[in-house]
């Protein structure tokens, strides 16, 4: 019998839930796409470049042009050291081949990579296949790090932290106080900080999103991986890009170039156009889903949920103890089967699930009909 590389590993909570909502046709809630198109012009700048024959290869490290508007970008958001578009940015096929490349360059045979749970479940496996070994620990009840246990963790084998802000199941933002908490505990290591920042421009309230290249005790041996497809509300477009030190680039690059080589053509030469002719536009993408995380909460006012706070990206967490004292998984299903209503189960981004937690991560990208429509099915439970 052919051995596994991943023998605990099935298809997906993503995969699992997406399939019933089909099979049933239910609202889809679960998977994290937005149900709505990017912006006309950012369409139209698609259409230009693939009629105007930009369909070869890309250079392996991305467009010239898309390196150029990101590093000004980032530049001007503040960064710890200054972001050069040939030495620090590298545009990849999606975020989720961006970690991929990350862990397999960076992680060797027997280092240990620290996750937070819940992590997005992506992580774990990409350690696991670059040799490494997933150290997870549980974020305390209130959503905070625990720093305790970190530090505790912490030997020769450590070789990375993974942090994830605005955070994908919770939606929690990792704040400037727990960056530099964060630097303290690795002040007197050589272990590098991974920081997934997809949801980067989807903050709401007060929170602001803080990037680990902003800090400068961590900037230096930090790696931060962006997402074109959640900021542009086009996930199927498969397009992020990684900003790292030169010699954390230099290592990156020579293993995406043997995953991928290069990122589709037309949407990087659209992207740098757009974001071009559009300057402010990430400010109005933590508008729209603020807008849209509003609606989903008031809908569900009425609702024997509670809601758990949403500082960023597009999930709303519902405790629905009150409800059922189902595991999270079974009442998902039940939620298709019944009201036709798809969501996710928090306990699928952990390795140890709290046995008492009953959460459900819902995902509110949705259009507005969509929303209104899920909540009214909800509040009948």
């Amino acid at each position: 019998m052919q051995a596994s590389k991943l023998p605990g590993q099935g298809a997906s909570i993503f995969t699992v839930m997406s399939a019933l909502s089909n099979q049933y046709k239910a609202i889809n809630l679960s998977q994290g796409f937005p149900e709505f198109n990017p912006h006309p012009a950012l369409i139209d700048c698609v259409n230009r470049a693939m009629r105007d024959g930009l369909n070869q290869y890309s250079p392996m490290a991305g467009q010239p042009s898309l390196r150029e508007v990101l590093a000004s970008r980032q530049n001007h958001w503040g960064r710890a050291f200054a972001i050069d578009p040939d030495k620090h940015i590298t545009i990849v096929p999606g975020a989720t081949a961006g970690l991929f490349s990350i862990f397999q360059s960076l992680v060797m045979s027997g280092d240990e990579v620290v996750l937070f749970d819940p992590s997005y479940d992506c992580y774990a496996p990409s350690v696991v296949l670059a040799g490494g070994v997933p150290v997870r620990l549980a974020l305390n009840v209130d959503g905070s790090y625990p720093f305790e246990a970190l530090k505790n963790s912490i030997n020769s084998k450590t070789k990375m932290v993974v942090v994830n802000t605005p955070h994908n199941p919770l939606g929690l933002v990792f704040d400037q106080s727990a960056w530099i908490t964060l630097s303290e505990v690795l002040a007197d290591t050589d272990i590098l900080v991974l920081s997934d920042e997809v949801y980067e421009h989807m903050v709401f309230d007060d929170s602001e999103h803080i990037s680990v290249l902003q800090i400068p005790d961590l900037a230096h041996r930090a790696v931060a991986v962006s997402s074109f497809g959640k900021t542009f509300h086009a996930t199927g477009w498969k397009l992020g890009y990684i900003t790292a030190p030169e010699h954390l680039t230099q290592e990156i690059r020579k293993v995406y170039q043997f995953l991928a080589f290069a990122a589709n053509t037309p949407m990087q030469i659209a992207a740098a156009e757009f974001l071009t002719s559009y300057p402010n536009y990430e400010e109005s993408v933590s508008v729209l889903m603020q807008g849209k995380r509003d609606l989903f909460v008031n809908a569900l006012q009425s609702s024997r949920f509670r809601l758990m706070p949403c500082q960023g990206a597009y999930f709303q967490i519902a405790d629905y103890s009150d409800i059922s004292d189902m595991p999270d998984q079974a009442f998902a299903v039940h939620l298709i089967e019944t009201i036709g209503v798809a969501t996710i189960p928090v306990s699928a981004f952990y390795l140890n699930p709290p046995q008492e937690q009953r959460w459900l991560r819902f995902c509110f990208a949705k259009n507005d009909e969509t929303l209104l429509k899920s909540a009214e099915l909800l509040c009948q439970l």
